[in-house]
């Protein structure tokens, strides 16, 4: 009966031993890693040069080998159909500005483009940026544009004898060009050899220099401010000199 126990317990110990060294190399598996669509903007900017567009924007690739592709179509009056297609870059697998310069851009009134970025996880694409063609170059300035008034110039008293006067002033604007402009007329009246408090006289003007004024009363000072906007939404207020009329 001993010997039988002993066999037992023997076995057993060995069946132990074999069951711990199955435990100890048993493969580890890692949990798998799945992609995440990749980021990707466009600017609100571009650049014509000779015929030679240039649009800019950037990429996070989420860490997932990714290609960036420009696509070029119409604009809105056809559905933004985008029938062309620029690589960009290729396999790109960090976060990195976007560049690209075309000679594909049609000639036609009005364009959209977008970059569309793909990697394993799927295809993100940009808002379309649409322009027209017409107006080749496009930056962001934070400069706002300017106003000059020649007549009347600031800082200036003309005495008028009559109800006509020709109001003009020329506009600056080197960044992203003008995008809408107000000319208010305001009146004062003249007593005691001055001129009270201004008020608006009538509503205000979108016309260009310039503008001709035909209702002016005799015992008023007149002035003008013109509010400049720029496509950057900078905006300047500029206020001319002053109209008496005797």
């Amino acid at each position: 009966m001993k010997g039988i126990r002993s066999i037992a317990v023997g076995v057993a110990v060995l069946a132990a031993t074999a069951l711990a060294g199955c435990d100890a190399i048993a493969p580890t598996v890692a949990p798998t890693a799945f992609a995440s669509k990749p980021a990707v903007r466009i600017d609100p900017t571009w650049q014509n040069t000779g015929g030679q567009w240039t649009f800019t924007g950037q990429i996070d690739p989420q860490g997932d080998p990714t290609d960036v592709v420009l696509e070029i179509g119409p604009g809105p009056e056809t559905a933004r159909t985008f029938n062309q297609r620029v690589p960009v870059v290729s396999g790109v697998t960090l976060p990195a500005p976007l560049t690209v310069t075309t000679g594909a851009i049609p000639d036609i009134p009005e364009i959209c483009v977008r970059f569309t970025a793909t990697n394993s996880a799927g295809t993100s694409l940009t808002t379309p940026l649409c322009f027209a063609h017409d107006q080749p170059s496009f930056a962001v300035d934070g400069v706002a544009p300017a106003t000059h008034f020649s007549a009347p110039a600031f800082g200036s008293t003309v005495v008028l004898n009559g109800r006509t006067y020709t109001v003009t002033w020329t506009e600056t604007e080197e960044g992203s060009g003008i995008a809408s402009r107000s000319l208010q007329r305001r009146a004062a009246p003249y007593a005691g050899g001055a001129c009270g408090a201004y008020a608006d006289d009538g509503p205000a003007v979108t016309s260009p220099s310039p503008v001709d004024v035909t209702d002016l009363v005799s015992g008023k000072c007149y002035e003008w401010i013109e509010t400049l906007s720029d496509r950057s939404g900078n905006t300047s207020v500029t206020t001319s000199g002053t109209v008496r009329v005797g």
